[in-house]
């Protein structure tokens, strides 16, 4: 009890503590703008910019506490020499790609030094157990909570064009309790006193032997971002979600066997960027040239999105839902759509496909009148497409420009 208490207690330092309302700020910022990414698209905005940033905290925090959680129950250290190294080499990393700016390929590239030169003295388990639980608690994001608000769209491909996708695009602030070893003059003392754990703790084994450890608040930023193009954005979330928990849980194993045996230092340090480069690679692909699930149909129009509280979610349509008839005329553009309408003003019935099924639907409302289903459909034509681009960094981007000049000059 005692432990819970001095959890408890630590992470709620992490959430009331400057760094954490200057991150909770950053992921507002970055809401917002996805926001108006979102009226650009559509024309509104489905959900207020106040309510996505509380859902992300909700999930940030919760998370964070089970993770918080798990470092310590495990016995993860937290090495802040490895970390003061992984961060510029991230930073210098994302100048070149910005989803290299992630601990899998700084970390690997740190251990995998500090094996073959000695340099620089970091505990490489710990390293990779970090790693570990960042992406777990990723992962874990990611099936609670990386499907909302994804974005509809359209963009074009190799099969067919236009295609609808969903953009996937979240960002959390998750307060931490980490576990640290009190350096000589450092106050780092565990809130609430000292507590004896039982014999098997730790189940990790750190380079630094001691007895004393404290409990330390920090806060982490954890993103993801991901298009949805054969799957609808659950299901393509919970796909990688799933496999990001394989990824993560594999780390974490091989990061607490090789604290046991060093040799598996080298495997972890090697793998782990590895088969994080190879997770986005195959996604991708999967994505890009997969076959698409909101293809243009023969007849009729395909559903892309289904607005919150309109006469189609009241009548039960869903992504992806071909709608055939309205009001008995069959349809195969908005603008027939929208005559349809105009026949009756407080009742409409229509017939949509869903599957190998064909359903039917009514809805009535005669205090306001229908004028709108409440849809966003893949369009049959359009000039309008979203770029589906690798988000290159600077130097990439400075040199690809000086390529195009040289071969303009010449």
């Amino acid at each position: 009890m005692a432990f819970i208490k001095m959890l408890v207690t630590s992470f709620a330092h992490s959430i009331t503590s400057l760094f954490f309302i200057i991150v909770v700020m950053f992921t507002y910022f970055r809401i917002r703008r996805n926001a108006q990414l979102e009226e650009y698209w559509l024309g509104f905005l489905r959900s207020p910019v106040s309510t996505q940033l509380v859902n992300v905290v909700f999930f940030g925090m919760l998370i964070g506490l089970i993770a918080s959680l798990l470092i310590v129950l495990i016995g993860i250290t937290i090495d802040y020499q490895a970390v003061l190294f992984v961060w510029p080499l991230a930073l210098i990393l994302m100048l070149f790609n910005q989803r290299y700016m992630c601990f899998s390929y700084a970390g690997g590239i740190i251990s995998l030094a500090n094996l073959l030169t000695g340099w620089p003295k970091i505990d490489v388990s710990a390293l990779i157990a970090l790693i570990g639980v960042l992406h777990l608690m990723e992962s874990m994001l990611i099936l609670a909570d990386g499907h909302r608000d994804s974005l509809p769209v359209w963009v074009e491909h190799d099969k067919l064009q236009p295609v609808g996708a969903y953009l996937l695009q979240k960002v959390w602030p998750i307060p931490l309790v980490v576990l640290v070893i009190p350096y000589a003059g450092a106050q780092l003392a565990a809130n609430g006193g000292g507590v004896s754990m039982p014999d098997w703790w730790p189940l990790f084994r750190s380079q630094n032997v001691s007895q004393v450890y404290a409990l330390f608040p920090i806060v982490a930023v954890l993103g993801y971002g991901d298009i949805a193009i054969t799957r609808l954005p659950d299901e393509r979330a919970r796909e990688s979600g799933l496999w990001l928990a394989v990824y993560s849980i594999s780390v974490l194993t091989l990061a607490i066997v090789s604290s046991r045996v060093y040799w598996l230092k080298y495997v972890a340090a090697v793998s782990v960027p590895l088969f994080h480069e190879l997770l986005v690679i195959v996604g991708k692909k999967r994505q890009l040239r997969g076959e698409p699930a909101f293809g243009v149909p023969w007849v009729g129009l395909r559903v892309l999105e289904v607005l919150p509280e309109s006469p189609a979610e009241k009548m039960g349509i869903k992504r992806g839902d071909i709608m055939l008839n309205v009001n008995g005329k069959s349809i195969s553009s908005q603008e027939m759509l929208y005559e349809a309408l105009g026949e009756y003003l407080y009742i409409v019935w229509v017939d949509v496909k869903r599957g190998d099924s064909v359903l039917s639907f009514e809805y009535t409302d005669y205090a306001n009148g229908i004028d709108s289903l409440g849809l966003v459909f893949v369009p049959r034509n359009t000039g309008k497409y979203f770029r589906i681009e690798e988000q290159k960094g600077v130097i990439i981007r400075l040199w690809n420009k000086l390529r195009g000049n040289r071969r303009k000059s010449a």
